[in-house]
């Protein structure tokens, strides 16, 4: 019997030790949490570096658009007085990011290979929720009243996981056609 070339318990394995080890290590590093490690939460907080990029990007690209943009504190955005983001642990992504992660590891192909398209992927995913944080806090500086109802989680998810179906099918064709190339060359 052929092997077939994903694995989903490997997937499965990948997805849930991604998504939900990240949540045990936000417990791990918040005050308060049962098994806070302060040396963690001090100088191994991933979760807070990844929150501030995602901030800082979001200030970034609402400066390159000409706005003045305040921040009240790393995770916080606003322009100029309007009421402001702020940028939670729930709000990274992860749960896509884990998704696609736990995708692509599951296939049988060489790591640099599998390597590439993660990054590729996690940069998308990232750049998707940047741009969602500045859509954010424009609707809140310019009061667009269809986004004042909008649950920004939510449709980031389904906006992301849209993108992640269509990377799927891009992987899959890249994958097969390497593979197919390969069976050729040998």
């Amino acid at each position: 019997m052929k092997k077939s070339d994903f694995n989903i318990l490997r997937f499965l394995a990948f997805f849930i030790v991604l998504i939900e080890g990240f949540y045990i290590y936000v417990g791990i590093i918040s005050i308060g949490g049962r098994l806070y490690i302060p040396f963690l939460a001090r100088y191994f907080n991933f979760p807070y570096w990844l929150t501030v990029a995602v901030a800082k990007s979001s200030v970034l690209f609402l400066e390159l658009l000409g706005y003045s943009v305040h921040q009240a504190n790393a995770v916080n955005i606003s322009i100029n007085g309007a009421t402001g983001v702020t940028i939670a642990w729930p709000c990274l992504g992860v749960a896509p990011i884990s998704l696609w992660i736990g995708f692509v590891a599951a296939h049988r192909y060489k790591a640099a290979y599998k390597i590439k398209w993660i990054i590729a992927g996690v940069c998308i995913i990232f750049l998707v929720n940047v741009l969602r944080i500045a859509v954010i806090t424009l609707s809140n500086y310019h009061k667009w009243f269809y986004l004042e109802h909008f649950n920004a989680h939510t449709s980031f998810n389904i906006l992301a996981y849209a993108i992640i179906l269509l990377l799927m099918f891009v992987f899959i064709k890249n994958f097969n056609y390497k593979k197919n190339t390969e069976a050729l060359h040998t």
